[in-house]
């Protein structure tokens, strides 16, 4: 059985989402808070498999939350956002900095003719996510090391027969993806293609955040 804590500081949401998970049989809700602080001292107690994080809470944020959390507990995040806000966005992807591994949209309700689609998205989305190893992000990053000189005749004439860079990405792949582009020259001779799986929501946010 998937346990989960959902952080949501709206108690209609709180309780829609609480119905979408506990629908599947797999997936038992054991927590759910209405600010970041106190997601955090359930995640401190209790230790869920996975953690649904809405941005925009009173007391704590999701974004600090999240920090925290992956500071001291680390437990898979999935952020749970109103994507059509940019400012939430925004938020979002500072969060997935933060050690998120994930980042949805909020199913709109029944009314919504999007609703079941998002419904069935999130519900996937917190399973696949609960099974994520997840490590401990450190408060204090290590100084960063001297990057040795690359050896002669090595560099960007090793490149004339490349014609196009692929990067596909899933599951902590804006992360990922962010520190390699980077590191690499603003000059860098080939196109890049990324192909990144992210909630269609968010692809405008995440172009932003990446530049």
């Amino acid at each position: 059985m998937i346990e989960v804590l959902i952080a949501e500081d709206s108690k209609v949401v709180r309780e829609y989402l609480q119905y979408l998970l506990e629908e599947d049989g797999s997936v038992r809700v054991v927590g759910a808070v209405a600010n970041g602080r106190e997601a955090v001292e359930f995640v401190q107690r209790k230790r869920p498999d996975v953690v649904t994080m809405d941005i925009h809470m009173p007391v704590m944020d999701g974004f600090e939350a999240t920090r925290r959390i992956m500071e001291e507990e680390p437990v898979p995040i999935v952020i749970v956002s109103a994507s059509w806000d940019p400012k939430e966005v925004g938020n979002t992807f500072r969060a997935l900095e933060a050690g998120a591994v994930s980042a949805l949209e909020k199913p709109r309700g029944l009314g919504n003719p999007e609703n079941e689609k998002l419904a069935r998205e999130f519900v996937q989305m917190v399973k696949l996510m609960a099974e994520v190893k997840v490590v401990r992000r450190w408060v204090k990053k290590p100084p960063p090391e001297e990057k040795p000189a690359p050896p002669e005749g090595k560099g960007k004439g090793d490149l004339a027969a490349v014609e196009l860079v692929a990067i596909g990405a899933s599951t902590g792949g804006p992360n990922a993806l962010q520190r390699l582009l980077a590191e690499l020259p603003e000059d860098f001779p080939v196109p890049i293609a990324a192909v990144q799986h992210i909630a269609a929501g968010f692809l405008q946010g995440m172009a932003g955040w990446l530049r």
